[in-house]
Order: C-alpha cells, then structure tokens, then sequence
C-alpha cells in the first residue's frame, strides 16, 4: 500500500518531504494505530519512513504497474483515497476473476459447483484483500485464456496489453501468442507480441526502473536495502543459487505443490486418454509452463503470483478425475452386455 500510495502521488508531482507526508498520512487515516506502527518499524521500514529520499527510491519498483496505478488515480477523481483504492481494486477484479473462472469451468466436464472449493485452494479470497496489482493480472490473465479457449480475438490485444498491468505477464502474453502463432494466427500473433515487448521496454525506460538483476538483488541477495538506486550487483554464484535452493524447499511444503502432484500423476496415468487440445494448453500446458518460468525468473512460490495459474491447473485435474478410464469403460460395455443377454 505504501510503495503503491507513494507512486501515485509522485505521478502528481509530489516529491521529497512533500511526497513522504502526503504517503503516510493518507494510510495512517485509512490503517489501525497498530498497523501503521507495523509499517514504520524496523531497520528498513523505518528508513522508508524517516527518508524521502529512500521513498522515492523504493518507486520505480513500483511504477511500472502502469494500470494499476492509473485505475488507483481514476478512482481518487470518483472520491476514493489512494490507499482504499488499492485494495478496492483488487476485490473487484479478484470478483471479476472468479466470474471468469466459472465461464472457464463451464467449458469443461467440471460440475460449476466445485467453483467454490477451487476458489478457495487457489487462493482468490487472499488475493482480494492485497493491495497490489495481482488481482487485476489475475483477472486479464483468465480473460485471455478464456478467449483463447473460445477462439476469440481478444486474446490478441489482452496479450499485447498485459505488460502495462504486471511487467512479469511479459511470459504469459508470450506463451499465449506462441500458441497463436503455432495454430496459424501468425501476422496478428506477431504483432501483438511485438507490442507487448515494446510496451515492456517502453514503461521501464519512462520509469527509470533499476532492471532485473536490481530487482534480484533487492529482493533475494542478502538483507532489503531503503536506498536501492545504490545497491551493488553480487557477483557470486552461491548468491544466485541460494534462492532457487529455497525455492525447492518451499516447494516440498506449499500447498499448491500437492496440486502439481496431482496434475503430473494424472497426466502419467491418463495419458492414452487425454486429448492434446486446445483446453489441454489452456488449463494444463500454459499454466504450468507460465508457473516454471515464472519461479525461474523469480524464485518464489508466494501465491498472488500464480492464482490464475494454479486455479486453471486444478480445473484440468478435477475435469480429468471425473472421466472414466478405458479399462473402466470397456467393464461397463461388458456388464451392460451381460445384462442384456
């Protein structure tokens, strides 16, 4: 809320000690006492807090999140403050993402009223109280696969879009047109990933955003730093490696691990009678390979990044638990027979 509060208001013009006052005054109003205190403690919250120079610093991680940060302002000009505004967005597209997940659903042999259940597991409720831009990724994200899974054209201009949203869905636009382009859309499919990587550089360049290995750095190489505009690029391997050892750690424990289990199993299980089309990409294929890429680039299994992903693979899961096998069929056909004669 703070990072996200800050980069609105220095959308405004707001810059240093006016920016600092500004930020935390509107969330002191919208937080408990409690909360605030919470926020404003410790070595680097408190730096954030005591040094504008610091807050600036910490916004061009976050000013990339073009949509989200101009949705925040539209809804300032309709009498919303920022800070309410950013997790009023993410109810309503957390709400909207669940309508879509069951226009998905109905595609499928899932009955609708596992929706509920799946939402639960995959983790939209917790979405929908984040003050961050997942919400509104999630939801653009299973417009396009429902769009693709329909044969629809919309999935050009979501994929073409998404960088504007979350940076990261850079991956999932490329996935999304790379199915496009393989089944024949290739003009259309081109350029719009061609947009979707112009606009990609386009917004880090317009935000000075500090790049990949800064962001690594900051958030995975040794302890948060509130001047990162100066942190230094390690050098060493083992600080690389570090974060995907614990990524496979956190791995073994998530609950969402259970759920790749279980996608795999039965991809090894059922694999003479799946059909290799175009829902099999959409739920099983895109997802999965959207979540590695995903956690190669950013090792991290926290979940607001992978709700629409893990919410489509389950789907897949319970569509093919709910189809009988061949060895079952062909003991119905022989029963069926024997009562017949």
């Amino acid at each position: 809320m703070i990072a996200y509060v800050a980069a609105s208001y220095s959308k405004d013009g707001y810059r240093g000690a006016d920016l600092t006052r500004e930020t935390y005054e509107e969330i002191r109003k919208e937080v408990r006492s409690k909360t605030f205190s919470q926020l404003t403690t410790g070595k680097y919250r408190e730096t954030v807090f005591a040094d504008p120079s610091s807050l600036e610093q910490q916004i061009p991680f976050f000013s990339i999140r073009v949509g989200y940060i101009e949705l925040i302002r539209l809804l300032k000009n309709i009498g919303l403050s920022y800070a309410k505004a950013t997790y009023v967005i993410s109810a309503i597209f957390a709400s909207l993402s669940v309508f879509v997940l069951g226009l998905i659903i109905l595609k499928t042999a899932v009955p609708i009223g596992i929706l509920p259940v799946v939402v639960a597991v995959a983790g939209y409720t917790e979405l929908a109280a984040l003050s961050t831009p997942d919400a509104m990724a999630c939801f653009f994200s299973l417009i396009g696969i429902y769009s693709l899974m329909t044969g629809g054209r919309l999935v050009f201009l979501i994929a073409a879009f998404l960088p504007l949203i979350r940076t990261d869905f850079m991956v999932l636009s490329g996935l999304l047109m790379g199915y496009t382009y393989l089944h024949g859309n290739r003009f259309i499919s081109l350029f719009s990933i061609l947009s979707s990587v112009s606009f990609y550089i386009l917004i880090n360049k317009l935000h000075d955003n500090y790049g990949y290995l800064a962001l690594f750095n900051f958030t995975f190489v040794g302890s948060l730093t509130p001047y990162p505009a100066d942190i230094v690029i390690s050098h060493k391997a083992g600080d690389y490696l570090i974060p995907y050892a614990l990524l496979l750690e956190n791995l073994i424990f998530h609950s969402h691990s259970v759920i790749y289990v279980l996608s795999a199993y039965l991809l090894w299980l059922k694999r003479d009678q799946i059909k290799v089309d175009v829902n099999f990409y959409c739920l099983l294929g895109i997802p999965f390979v959207f979540n590695i890429t995903h956690m190669l680039l950013f090792p991290t299994t926290h979940y607001r990044f992978l709700v629409f992903s893990i919410s489509l693979i389950l789907v897949w899961s319970l569509s093919l638990l709910g189809k009988p096998d061949r060895h079952e069929k062909i003991g119905r056909l022989m029963a069926n027979s024997s009562l017949g004669q």
